[in-house]
């Protein structure tokens, strides 16, 4: 009874602050549509920026942009300090990380320059969010830390609070649970007292994998379905799916499989719904060990494999956004050790104007003391002019010397990501297949995977195990022709035979895939190129044909002559693609993890048109696209020919 009476209270505060809110921000609309006096309309963008960062997003960063200009252009350094620290959020919550932390660092430079303790308090909430996605658990917990000790300083309830959520949070991922509890208790303590509901069941989720993490499910149960029912934390969906997931690991582990499946079955709804990626891994992989443990192998491989690749892709964007935030980490230090750099050299210059002045004043009183040693003053100038010049000259050569270290440093960097894709794509594009076999056979080795399951998912193996052939072999021909080259050995070569061994490999996948190739070319046809090379072009493009084409269509191959030339045209009828995404490959632009998903998912590295158009260009051949969208793409390679008098002769 007195639980009920306690969420019917909250519940009745929560409507009367909601309310509250919306009215203020209706308010503060019409503030910054309708004010002329820019001081009091730049005080109105931030305030209702803050307001609706959390609710709005897109619509926060378009008035943050906004108040930030507006600082800049009335030279208002304290309103500018608020701008940025909005936007430095606002950014994190679009997962824009890197200009997240340029913003939240410029924040907490200017909250420190004017000592606006909560200012710099929030930037370094915002901060130790950043450590947090980059799993540097320690300086995120140095960070909320601090921001908590600003709070408590200051007396704001909003700003402790909410840095002790995210202290509890980041010392239950290192292990350190009893004081995760006490500071989330702390919070829930500190909104009880300050009569605030924003942050309750935020403390209540993260006291609930406390006491998950400890394996007492009986209270992680209660704690999470409380969370879920107070709900306080704007009603966001995203909340509520975290909790759902929970809660559906915690039945699991409780033995309870009903409600389990109940549970993540909400879960899942919501994330597919809302798009919540994270969210949806968490609960494709404990569906995944439900029905594993009902005995269902069938439908519990099909949650893993929903697990594996959508955690890979989550993990391929993950990365790419942690590499995009700690380079700009790096380059903030780095524009920071260079203004230190030029703080140094101003104070030198300070001392050196000091002390010529003083060499000047010297001088004076020597005049007028004696003529001779206004001559010796005369010749020290000479002196110290030329020592300028050589001063001058040593400057040029360190600058020369500089820029020569920075082309090096560049073609380093360009090196080291090339290396860094290199490894992505053998740390992931070419790991799922291998996993997927692994899981496979470990399944048949345990027996729990009956022949007729097997045989019932072998073509999908199969399929794997050929791209997975395929792109180890694109890769290491990519990487001969970037390290060691080819030498070409042009020679009148068959067709035909060319062709012939690409369709017995790739015969599979048509088969699996309903497709029919049609081949019309002239077993007498002859062309000047490479054999080996020219195979891999034509196996490339004929396995992107296949890969785009959809079930039951098919794929024409045929051969025209153009003056000398000979024309081979492989042509399909499957998704074709856009004018944006046509120029982009016929102007190079293609690089490595660029390649898009086949109609079945086939999955590859983007190695495969550059491949064939620069051994094309090795060849003397030429390449040629054309395509539509939704009505499948031609390709046209065209090489030297062999004439037919020729072909006689060499009969």
């Amino acid at each position: 009874m007195i639980r009920i009476i306690l969420f019917g209270l909250m519940s009745f505060i929560m409507t009367i602050d909601l309310f509250a809110q919306m009215q203020e921000v209706d308010s503060l609309n019409k503030i910054v549509l309708t004010e002329n006096n820019d001081a009091d309309r730049l005080n109105t963008l931030n305030r209702i920026t803050f307001l609706i960062r959390e609710k709005d997003t897109q619509q926060a960063l378009k008035w943050g942009i906004q108040a930030e200009s507006l600082a800049l252009s009335l030279g208002d350094s304290l309103q500018l300090m608020k701008a940025k620290g909005n936007l430095g959020w606002v950014y994190y919550r679009l997962g824009i990380w890197d200009k997240s932390f340029r913003y939240s660092k410029d924040a907490y430079l200017l909250g420190l320059k004017f000592e606006d303790e909560f200012e710099t308090g929030m930037a370094l909430n915002n901060l130790g969010a950043l450590y947090y996605q980059r799993k540097n658990f320690t300086e995120a917990i140095k960070s909320f830390r601090e921001a908590y000790q600003l709070g408590l300083e200051i007396d704001d309830s909003f700003l402790t609070i909410r840095s002790l959520n995210n202290l509890a949070l980041n010392l239950s991922f290192v292990g350190e649970l009893d004081s995760a509890l006490y500071f989330a208790r702390t919070a829930l303590q500190s909104n009880k007292n300050e009569n605030l509901i924003y942050f309750t069941s935020f403390s209540n989720r993260v006291i609930g994998d406390i006491f998950l993490a400890k394996s007492e499910l009986d209270s992680a149960i209660k704690t999470y379905e409380y969370a879920l029912s107070v709900a306080s934390h704007h009603r966001l969906k995203t909340f509520e799916a975290s909790v759902f997931h929970r809660l559906g690991k915690a039945y699991f582990l409780k033995g309870d499989l009903d409600k389990s499946l109940d549970y993540l079955g909400k879960g899942r709804k919501v994330s597919e719904e809302n798009g919540y990626r994270e969210e949806l891994i968490e609960t494709f992989q404990v569906l995944a060990s439900v029905y594993h443990s009902l005995g269902d192998v069938s439908t519990a491989y099909q949650y893993h494999k929903l697990f594996a690749e959508l955690k890979d892709k989550r993990e391929d964007e993950i990365d790419e956004d942690r590499m995009s935030l700690l380079q700009a980490m790096l380059e903030v230090e780095k524009s920071e050790a260079e203004i230190s750099y030029l703080k140094i050299e101003n104070s030198l210059k300070e001392l050196e104007l000091k002390s010529i002045k003083r060499m000047v004043i010297m001088g004076g009183l020597a005049i007028i003391i004696c003529v001779t040693l206004l001559a010796w003053l005369f010749i020290f100038n000479k002196k110290l002019k030329r020592a300028n010049e050589r001063l001058k000259a040593k400057r040029i050569l360190l600058d020369k010397q500089k820029k020569e270290i920075e082309l090096k440093s560049e073609e380093l960097s360009e090196s080291n990501s090339m290396k860094n894709r290199i490894l992505s794509i053998l740390g992931h594009d070419l790991k799922s297949p291998v996993a997927q076999l692994k899981g496979v056979l470990d399944l048949l080795h345990s027996q729990e995977l009956t022949k007729e399951e097997f045989e019932g998912i072998s073509h999908i193996l199969k399929r794997n195990v050929d791209g997975l052939f395929e792109n180890i072999d694109n890769i290491l021909s990519w990487s001969k022709s970037q390290m060691e080259g080819f030498n070409v050995h042009l020679a009148p070569t068959n067709l035909i035979k060319v062709i012939k061994p690409c369709l017995d490999l790739l015969n599979h996948q048509a088969i699996s895939k309903e497709i029919i190739i049609n081949l019309v070319v002239d077993d007498k046809e002859m062309v000047v190129v490479d054999q080996d090379l020219l195979q891999i072009v034509v196996r490339n493009l004929l396995s992107n044909a296949i890969k785009f084409s959809k079930k039951g269509s098919k794929i024409d191959i045929y051969s025209f002559r153009e003056g000398e030339l000979l024309n081979l045209v492989i042509q399909d009828h499957g998704l074709g693609m856009s004018e944006i995404q046509l120029e982009t490959i016929l102007n190079g632009q293609v690089s490595l993890l660029e390649s898009s998903v086949g109609t079945e998912k086939e999955k590859g590295t983007g190695l495969g048109l550059n491949l064939s158009k620069g051994f094309l260009d090795l060849m003397g051949g030429k390449f040629s696209m054309v395509s539509k969208k939704g009505e499948g793409t031609t390709v046209t390679i065209s090489l030297q020919g062999v004439g037919v008098k020729q072909v006689q002769l060499m009969n």
